[in-house]
């Protein structure tokens, strides 16, 4: 069967190069609407089943099928709701766009000018989806969903094994699945390992006071700030990453209720107390007290990018993560520096990181080649 279809793509881009991306494109613009149906529910832990249809994040009225065309919808209500007329944001667009894009570059570089198998092709278009995701979901919510990663990762596993030479070189599909698991593997203990090493040179510090101090935490503008005494210490500084903690030591935690008193330790969205409780912090408008030192813990790259990592390996390498983790620094920077990101703005990792993927897909390898012949 799979003769057969590639032979069937051989013919066609003979004959009419554009008819395979073109219809890639169309699956991509459908993949891409119900990405942003993914995007939006599963952080919030809502099923990307039910309710089956689109609803207005708004109103949350139903949005019926003819507004919900893929690209065209959007444009067509200049990007607005047409229930309530409340503004749609314009990543709903960009996620089908490069979908869309995604699609069709797959088929056209991968599939016509690089021979790729249709089901490899198929299988590299489920790793970008997924990939898609992922990005999203981490540059808006600063979290990674092992579950989406795992999927990019049985894509990627997948594609070579439905295409083994052409990806990974001249293999039998045992040692591509081999090559695949264990370039994924290592990438994620790769990353990890990262992690480890600097959070203990750079994720630590300590402080102790002379004198017992005060300590507040409440709202200050768009941030939260925790003021210890004399000292200010913004929350997005202190959780770029979720796996992130601020510890406070002999304290008390003043509550309407009783009193707290021991270790206390801060996490992005709640706290926890020497007596065991956990407390949303979004219950409180304010929380204060008194506290001796202070401790933090800050994790030098976020446990969700070496599930990125992962994914990245089963399908580019350990090469490909390498150069994936390379190209994502430096967009990274690039990006931090034209948009003005920093001064303790939180800029989550795995999206450059996912881009510094793409670029070896489709292009990487030829220029890491070029290079290394170069030497």
């Amino acid at each position: 069967m799979q003769e057969q279809l590639d032979m069937m793509m051989w013919e066609i881009a003979t004959e009419n190069a554009w008819v395979l991306p073109l219809c890639f494109a169309l699956f991509g613009a459908c993949i891409g609407s119900f990405l942003n149906v993914g995007i939006y529910r599963m952080p919030r832990g809502l099923s990307v089943n039910e309710p089956r249809r689109s609803f207005c994040p708004t109103c949350n009225k139903e949005i019926p099928w003819y507004l919900n065309l893929p690209l065209l919808s959007w444009l067509m209500l200049r990007g607005k709701s047409a229930c309530c007329g409340q503004k749609i944001s314009a990543r709903y667009w960009l996620v089908e766009l490069a979908c869309t894009v995604f699609f069709a570059a797959t088929a056209y570089w991968l599939g016509q000018e690089q021979s790729l198998s249709f089901f490899a092709l198929v299988f590299i278009c489920i790793w970008g989806a997924a990939m898609l995701a992922t990005l999203c979901i981490d540059w808006e919510q600063m979290v990674v969903l092992p579950a989406i990663t795992l999927t990019a990762t049985a894509a990627g596993v997948a594609a070579a094994l439905a295409d083994s030479w052409n990806l990974y070189g001249s293999f039998e599909w045992s040692d591509a699945m081999v090559l695949s698991l264990g370039s994924g593997v290592g990438a994620f203990i790769m990353l990890k390992l990262i992690g480890v090493v600097g959070r203990l040179l750079f994720g630590s510090s300590k402080k102790e006071y002379d004198a017992v101090q005060k300590w507040s935490l409440q709202q200050a503008g768009e941030d939260i700030e925790l003021r210890i005494g004399e000292d200010v210490f913004k929350w997005s500084e202190l959780f770029m990453e979720a796996a992130n903690r601020v510890q406070l030591n002999d304290a008390t935690l003043d509550l309407p209720e009783h009193q707290e008193t021991g270790t206390l330790i801060f996490y992005a969205e709640n706290m926890r107390t020497s007596s065991g409780h956990i407390i949303a912090l979004e219950d409180y408008e304010q929380l204060h007290g008194t506290c001796h030192g202070m401790e933090t813990r800050k994790e030098a790259m976020g446990s969700g990018d070496a599930w990125i990592a992962m994914a990245i390996g089963t399908l580019c390498g350990w090469a490909g993560c390498c150069f994936a983790l390379v190209a994502g620094s430096i967009l990274g920077l690039l990006w931090a520096l034209v948009a003005r990101i920093g001064r303790g703005q939180p800029m989550p990792f795995g999206p450059v990181f996912i881009m510094g993927a793409w670029v070896y897909l489709f292009y990487g390898r030829n220029l890491l080649e070029e290079f290394l012949y170069g030497i």
